[in-house]
């Protein structure tokens, strides 16, 4: 039996292995964890209430990143942080497994039984609409659901969440996020996106200036637009969020060839910076996109 009801697998293997009781299994990419994902992990949660465990399956990369990595996406997610993410909506365990050549290379009408040869107690699937599965990515739902009756498993085919008339998806969030539209990005999220990382010490420019700040590094796969944001603040050791604005971006105005971004951040509702600690987390809530950032012509300008 799994030793831990909240467990992360590197394998289907060691899931199967992890346990004898009936397995009903989520599947797809997950990256952002959406309103839509979150449907999908609703309803495997509800299919193993009575008489199993709900777990999900993902990848830690996107398949793409594999088969075509000149074309793979930016992701929204680290894997340790959509690992958390799935915990989070009542999952039992989630295996992360690496999308490899065996993976790749299973036949469509072969999928469920490749499954069930790793995973004895697999009972039920549930997936988007959407899903595609298989070599080629040939196998669609209906595919899904006929091959699943053959070998004795149910599937739930979960229909697309909608935002003003269009499907929620990972790649409309990425756009969303990329152009500033943070209102559109954490109606899709169904939360506020958030930005977690440790700070460092700056330069002590803000605070020259009137405006001191906490500087963040923070430099995601897919992140959103450069320029300024308000939001709320916290870190590990608090709780009280604090009202911010801050800059994400490589700073114009006072540097030339910064290497990577640089989140900014200025507490509004305080004029201590008490978060400048390196040992702590600093988490950041964005709210509202106020301005793309820009380079003043002087610092009395940027002031």
């Amino acid at each position: 039996m799994c030793s831990d009801p909240k467990e992360i697998f590197s394998s289907i293997e060691d899931l199967g292995r992890s346990t004898n009781r009936s397995i009903f299994l989520a599947l797809g990419m997950f990256d952002g964890v959406h309103l839509g994902h979150q449907k999908v992990l609703a309803k495997v949660n509800q299919m193993a209430q009575e008489s199993g465990l709900a777990m999900a399956f993902t990848f830690p990369k996107h398949p793409a990143s594999y088969l075509r990595p000149e074309s793979a996406p930016s992701l929204l997610m680290r894997k340790d942080e959509k690992a958390d993410f799935l915990l989070n909506q009542g999952v039992s365990g989630v295996v992360l497994r690496t999308f490899d050549r065996e993976f790749a290379d299973v036949e469509a009408k072969y999928f469920p039984a490749f499954l069930i040869a790793r995973i004895p107690s697999l009972a039920g699937l549930c997936v988007g609409e959407n899903f595609r599965f298989g070599k080629g990515r040939i196998g669609d739902t209906q595919l899904l659901v006929e091959i699943c009756k053959e070998v004795g498993l149910c599937v739930s085919v979960v229909k697309s969440e909608t935002i003003d008339n269009e499907p929620i998806s990972s790649s409309r969030i990425r756009e969303a996020l990329s152009v500033g539209r943070i209102n559109e990005v954490n109606k899709m999220l169904g939360r506020k996106y958030k930005i977690s990382a440790r700070p460092v010490n700056g330069n002590k420019l803000g605070r020259e200036i009137g405006f001191p700040t906490i500087n963040v590094p923070w430099n995601p796969q897919a992140h959103p637009a450069f320029g300024v944001y308000t939001g709320r603040v916290w870190n590990i050791d608090e709780n009280q969020k604090k009202f911010a604005i801050a800059n994400y971006g490589m700073r114009p105005t006072v540097e030339n060839n910064a290497q990577s971004p640089l989140l900014e951040i200025h507490l509004l509702d305080s004029i201590s910076n008490e978060f400048e600690l390196p040992e702590q987390i600093i988490n950041m809530e964005l709210e509202n996109f106020v301005r793309v950032e820009k380079k003043f012509g002087s610092l009395d300008d940027l002031k």
